[in-house]
């Protein structure tokens, strides 16, 4: 029973953000990271990590950023210490999982379905999150690319801003311990 609250409250969540703001006016407020990532915790967690991925999106690399870019993977992180995208990059490889800085979410699309990424922790803005409800299929299993499914973990980035957003890095940090601990 308690999976099928859990379903209707991650399907009511999706159906109702691109609503939010209005609601937020008549005092209706949820957080839709946390609903989405209680709901697919277990199935992330049986995940095996070579088919984990943290993908960030490329508004949270520093301006004087040396990376280059990959048609094949994206924005190559260096670990320069410019931005601290290198210090998640350092944590995910020490979990044996994968790292990506993609340009786009047409270009993550792509990626996952390439590099047979099977659950993956990312950032986006709200308008990232809302375009991606419009166009990709989310279900109980999670969301559909091409033939494949992506388990997802998400926080939001700190605004709409495609150059020199943040994100609470700690909290990703936690995020990824928490995952590769295996605890729900």
């Amino acid at each position: 029973m308690s999976q099928d609250c859990s379903k209707f409250k991650l399907f009511s969540a999706l159906f109702f953000f691109p609503f939010r703001s209005f609601l937020a006016r008549l005092g209706i407020r949820y957080n839709l990271p946390r609903i989405t990532n209680a709901y697919y915790r277990r199935s992330f967690d049986i995940i095996p990590s070579t088919q984990k991925a943290v993908i960030l999106p490329h508004c949270l690399i520093g301006d004087k950023c040396p990376a280059h870019f990959s048609k094949e993977d994206g924005i190559i992180c260096i670990k320069c210490k410019k931005c601290r995208c290198g210090e998640i990059r350092a944590l995910s490889e020490e979990l044996g999982w994968q790292f990506y800085i993609t340009p786009s979410s047409g270009f993550t699309k792509r990626l996952v379905k390439r590099k047979k990424i099977k659950a993956a922790i990312g950032a986006a803005c709200d308008f990232e999150i809302e375009k991606g409800i419009r166009s990709t299929a989310v279900n109980a299993q999670g969301v559909t690319l091409s033939r494949g499914r992506v388990i997802p973990q998400f926080l939001l980035t700190d605004r709409y801003d495609c150059l020199k957003n943040d994100v609470d890095w700690e909290l990703l940090k936690r995020m990824i311990q928490k995952a590769a601990a295996g605890k729900s």
